[in-house]
């Protein structure tokens, strides 16, 4: 028999007007699960899962934002690190079919992609 968290199933379907975006949100589950929290909730005993779930959305929405804020902030003042280039299984160093060579002259680009001639010894 499946957990009763197994039974739960969440729909979210998301919508943009103007500068609002709306997420609306389908919780379903066998109304047996709610007999006991039904219950309790009449008696006073807790509070109706309505402010869980709105609490739980609240959260995660602002835990989302601030993953993305915080990236952008490290991204915006982290040093640059290098980075593979892209060469499309080639290793003469040739650009592959679906790139260009950098347009930045050899002596702005940053250092980790300038590249020394070799010295003669």
């Amino acid at each position: 028999m499946a957990g009763k968290t197994e039974r739960v199933k969440v729909e979210v379907k998301d919508s943009t007007e103007g500068d609002m975006r709306t997420f609306n949100i389908t919780l379903t589950a066998p109304a047996n699960d709610f007999l006991l929290t039904d219950l309790l909730k009449q008696r006073g005993v807790i509070d109706a899962v309505d402010a869980e779930l709105k609490q739980a959305v609240k959260s995660a929405t602002e835990s989302y934002l601030n993953a993305a804020e915080s990236l952008i902030a490290k991204l915006a003042t982290g040093p640059i690190q290098g980075r593979k280039s892209r060469t499309n299984g080639k290793r003469d160093g040739k650009p592959g079919k679906d790139q260009r060579p950098s347009s930045i002259p050899l002596s702005e680009q940053p250092r980790e992609l300038v590249r020394e001639p070799l010295q003669a010894q």
